[in-house]
């Protein structure tokens, strides 16, 4: 590993706690002032999710793309996760006229995924929709409102790749490329067993029993050989044992697409994203 990118892993390690404690507090303040101004504009659509797209440094060639696919009655707010100021300022420009939220992070660092949609679950005051920068829609009905059934919490998309499957238990966790989120759901399960939709590496002792109802646990993490519950996947296991369900979403092989790994760079700095050689984030539909 070469002494630069240790360096900024030691650094990035050290500045997320206190990222998260300003994300929790002051964050959560202002996404909730920031959304009821909003909800008091003539423009906002009181049928539509309010939908998020969190957006973090060197991908906003692919969050462009993304925008514009959003139709322009349906509420989007950008968040953005670590952009320096350069970025900030292209940020206006990709996306004129979408709010954005800047994370408080500290110069260089970044909050984890699950970090940001505890945020978003905590101050959003509705149901909503999470989409990834490099997530294209097509079928603009996936921005339609959800009615719900009992037990459901989340609505993800039942296409490959918009979902992990544990081979152990066959139970379906969606990845959070395109999600509805089912808020008082989520946040009642939150209240009662203290799980949020950070990434957890060790089964929680007073959940042990309970998500062994499902087969789950330190023998049988979600993804299938992998010693982790990845972003959300630990409060989706408490759902399902639970026997709380997802409402999986029919969409047509050309409704929506999902590139992937674009975000890598951030996460493994130095490395470039695989197909890449120049290092500058072109889209590319798969």
């Amino acid at each position: 590993m070469a002494p630069r990118s240790w360096a900024v892993r030691a650094y990035r390690r050290l500045a997320r706690p206190v990222g998260r404690l300003a994300i929790r507090t002051r964050d959560r303040r202002r996404l909730a002032a920031l959304l009821a101004r909003l909800r008091a504009s003539p423009g906002w659509r009181g049928d539509r999710l309010p939908v998020f797209v969190v957006v973090v440094p060197n991908t906003l060639g692919w969050l462009e793309p993304c925008v514009k696919l959003v139709p322009p009655e349906v509420p989007l707010l950008l968040v953005a996760n670590g952009l320096a100021g350069a970025e900030r300022r292209e940020l206006a420009a990709v996306a004129p006229g979408r709010p954005v939220l800047a994370l408080s992070v500290l110069p260089g660092a970044f909050a984890k995924h699950g970090t940001v949609l505890d945020l978003l679950a905590a101050a959003a005051g509705s149901d909503f929709i999470l989409l990834d920068h490099d997530c294209y829609v097509f079928d603009g009905s996936l921005f339609d409102r959800v009615a719900w059934r009992d037990g459901e919490i989340l609505a993800a998309i039942d296409r490959p790749g918009f979902y992990t499957v544990n081979a152990a238990s066959g139970l379906r966790f969606p990845r959070t490329h395109f999600l509805v989120v089912r808020r008082e759901a989520l946040l009642e399960l939150r209240a009662r067993h203290g799980v949020g939709c950070e990434k957890a590496t060790r089964t929680p002792r007073r959940l042990a029993d309970l998500l062994a109802r499902v087969g789950l646990g330190d023998h049988n993490f979600p993804p299938h050989r992998m010693p982790f519950y990845d972003t959300l996947q630990l409060a989706m296991a408490v759902a399902f044992a639970e026997g709380r369900r997802v409402r999986w979403l029919p969409v047509a092989a050309d409704g929506i697409s999902h590139v992937g790994g674009t975000a890598r760079r951030l996460n493994d700095p130095g490395r470039a994203v695989p197909g890449d050689g120049e290092g500058r984030n072109t889209p590319r539909l798969v």
